[in-house]
């Protein structure tokens, strides 16, 4: 079976390069791929693209990627079910974001942080479509709703971290202290 992987390509004069088939470049012209001198069509390339996408996707937004991929692509999510990308395929500029996304040195990070911005950006939304997506975007206050955000967050992993270690200290010396003979003389503990 043919094997695509969703990367980022040189872009060629027509089309959008979305990665390769079988280590060739593979190009989306309209609804055609191209592979050399070769077109292929949706059908054609249905299960290795549905393999590509889950493949792309699950690095940056995990196992569960269907919603979170529509969520930050701002389409139905519908659109992003293995089914209909097998019949339809994807806009290609999704396939263009899941190449660059999946070839980030810390995909499944950069994942998190784009469903945090999207979260974000559905609270300074100010104006949306009938469909519920976007019109217009407070991206000032987003951006510092997000920065902020982001602080907090590196914030509270060096505080879990001083009191991973406070609490081992704590936990080692306590268990020195407990090592000696037990004291007959000692009460026993008992609730009160």
């Amino acid at each position: 079976m043919p094997r695509i992987e969703l990367r980022p390509m040189p872009q060629p004069p027509k089309g959008l390069c979305i990665g390769t088939l079988d280590g060739e470049p593979l190009v989306l012209v309209g609804r055609e791929y191209h592979v050399g001198d070769r077109v292929l069509s949706q059908e054609d390339v249905a299960g290795p693209l549905v393999d590509a996408v889950d493949d792309a996707a699950t690095r940056v937004l995990g196992h569960e990627w269907i919603s979170s991929l529509a969520r930050v692509m701002l389409i139905n999510r519908r659109t992003t079910s293995r089914d209909r990308i097998a019949r339809h395929g994807l806009p290609d500029y999704v396939y263009a974001f899941l190449a660059q996304a999946a070839a980030h040195p810390h995909p499944r990070a950069l994942g998190h942080a784009l469903l945090c911005v999207a979260e974000l950006q559905d609270a300074h939304t100010t104006e949306a479509h009938a469909s519920g997506r976007p019109a217009t975007v407070d991206f000032v206050e987003r951006n510092l709703a997000a920065s902020a955000t982001l602080r907090r967050a590196i914030h509270a992993v060096d505080e879990v971290l001083a009191e991973r270690e406070t609490f081992r200290a704590r936990k080692a010396a306590q268990e020195a202290e407990w090592t000696g003979p037990i004291d007959s003389r000692r009460a026993p503990l008992t609730e009160k």
